[in-house]
């Protein structure tokens, strides 16, 4: 099984999840709608509000082929399917089967060219940061010289990704890949004073 991403209605990313989950059954398709908590100033207070990691995207894992792709697109507030049947695919498909119109190639093989799974490396940083209610919750942070370093949540091991923090809104601007494409996410963040040290976080 691999991971797949459908284009949705904005707003109603977790209808069509129950919808999915609900025709299908877990073993044979599995969504998720990933989520981030992050802080808000409204009228002066302090919120912690939850919001899509990736607006209009509903995450897929399933064994993909015609006929499951087609019963996912019955869904009418199911738009397309990322990078479904693009030109690399598509001559990649075609050139195979010239080659194989006699062969044992397994239909679902050749099905298989036209829909573009997220790479596994990629969403193994999206899986890594959140917890079983499909949240990233809020890490512990501080900088030493410049550094930023995570005490604890879901950012702890992945440093590296984290490109800026800012103390004001208490979010990290963080660097992830998906489908190939570099994007810029901002999440929550709780500002700590590292231990033995008097520095403030920058």
């Amino acid at each position: 099984m691999n991971w797949y991403i459908f284009f949705v209605k904005t707003g109603d990313e977790l209808c069509v999840k129950d919808w999915l989950n609900k025709t299908f059954d877990r073993e044979t398709l599995y969504s998720i709608v990933p989520k981030r908590i992050v802080p808000e100033k409204k009228n002066g207070k302090l919120l912690y509000v939850e919001k899509n990691l990736f607006p209009s995207y509903i995450f897929v894992k399933t064994v993909m082929d015609f006929s499951t792709y087609y019963l996912i697109k019955r869904n009418s507030k199911i738009i397309k399917m990322l990078n479904y049947l693009n030109k690399e695919d598509l001559t990649c498909h075609r050139t195979i089967s010239a080659h194989n119109k006699q062969s044992a190639v397994p239909a679902t093989a050749k099905e298989e060219l036209y829909f573009k799974k997220i790479p596994e490396e990629e969403m193994s940083i999206i899986l890594k940061l959140l917890n079983q209610e499909e949240e990233i919750n809020f890490s512990k942070v501080y900088t030493i010289e410049s550094k930023v370093y995570v005490e604890s949540g879901p950012l702890k091991g992945l440093e590296g990704i984290i490109k800026k923090i800012n103390k004001h809104t208490r979010r990290a601007k963080v660097l992830v890949s998906l489908m190939g494409d570099q994007r810029i996410i901002e999440l929550g963040i709780e500002l700590i004073e590292p231990v033995g040290s008097k520095e403030l976080i920058m």
